[in-house]
């Protein structure tokens, strides 16, 4: 891991200070402290700080650099979870494999079919007691995410059952978003905000645009948890206090399951259907006895 800048100059000062030829060309005492002998504007100073910089943006490249190769590495595991989720996404509808292979010959195809293709645009792989569950998503035309048609689902099964390694379980999960819905009492400013949440300077309604947009946004498989939404919405203009009193998931909207603190999409994702899953009590702040 980088060390910070300073650490960095002060361990080149340590080494300035303890050297017994520079000691004598500048007159101080080895193992004199630097700061007592430079001013932080001297040459000396400003030289070592240039010099400690230099070596940071080299141990931060090396980081970086180190990072990236784990993650290669990580990706190009077989069989591992990650390489399952670029296996996925690397499926093309309407096309064959290279024979015996795990790849498509793409040679001739234009980037427009390569990327119409492509229908799988988010995976994530879960292994749960020897089974490993895809979870896949393709995108509407709008970029929202949804479900792969049928035909794609079944041409999207016997691709991994072509990849995949031997003895490997593996079922496919293709679902519509599950339903989101939460209670809450939001205390407001009444300078910003009317009793129905609409911003009195542009029409707006911020607190469930901002959930809306908060949950469509979570990462794919991601965990939505209470706490996150809750500091989105402290973030807000004209929001004092949201008190959040339930949120719960459904898979058909009929049965509901609460969420405690977090939880992650049995689908992959969530969405909230109709504003009525939004039930929004706005209390006037300063309204409240005190």
């Amino acid at each position: 891991m980088a060390r910070t800048i300073k650490e960095i100059k002060a361990d080149l000062t340590t080494q300035f200070m303890a050297n017994s030829t520079l000691a004598a060309v500048y007159g101080f005492t080895v193992g004199d402290s630097f700061d007592a002998a430079f001013s932080k504007v001297s040459f000396e100073s400003i030289w070592l700080y240039i010099c400690a910089y230099c070596a940071y943006v080299i141990e931060v490249l090396f980081d970086t650099h180190k990072e990236e190769i784990d993650n290669i590495i990580v990706q190009l595991k077989p069989g591992g979870r990650t390489w399952h989720e670029g296996m996925a996404k690397g499926f093309m509808f309407g096309y064959s494999l290279v024979t015996d292979e795990d790849y498509y010959d793409i040679t001739g195809l234009t980037d427009a079919q390569i990327t119409a293709a492509h229908v799988v645009k988010y995976s994530a792989a879960v292994e749960k007691k020897g089974v490993v569950y895809i979870k896949v998503a393709g995108e509407d035309t709008s970029g929202n995410r949804q479900p792969i048609t049928a035909a794609q689902q079944t041409a999207f099964e016997a691709y991994m059952k072509e990849i995949k390694y031997a003895g490997v379980v593996i079922e496919v999960v293709n679902s519509d978003p599950q339903y989101f819905r939460l209670s809450m009492t939001l205390y407001y400013d009444p300078m910003v905000l009317d009793a129905n949440g609409m911003n009195l300077s542009d029409g707006t309604y911020p607190v469930t645009d901002a959930i809306k947009s908060f949950i469509s946004n979570l990462k794919f498989n991601g965990e939505y948890r209470n706490a996150s939404l809750v500091d989105t919405l402290q973030e807000i203009a004209g929001v004092v206090i949201p008190e959040l009193h339930l949120s719960e998931l459904s898979s058909d909207g009929v049965t509901w399951t609460p969420v405690d603190a977090k939880a992650t999409p049995d689908s992959g994702y969530c969405k909230v259907y109709a504003d009525a899953d939004l039930n929004i009590t706005y209390t006037a702040y300063q309204s409240i006895s005190v």
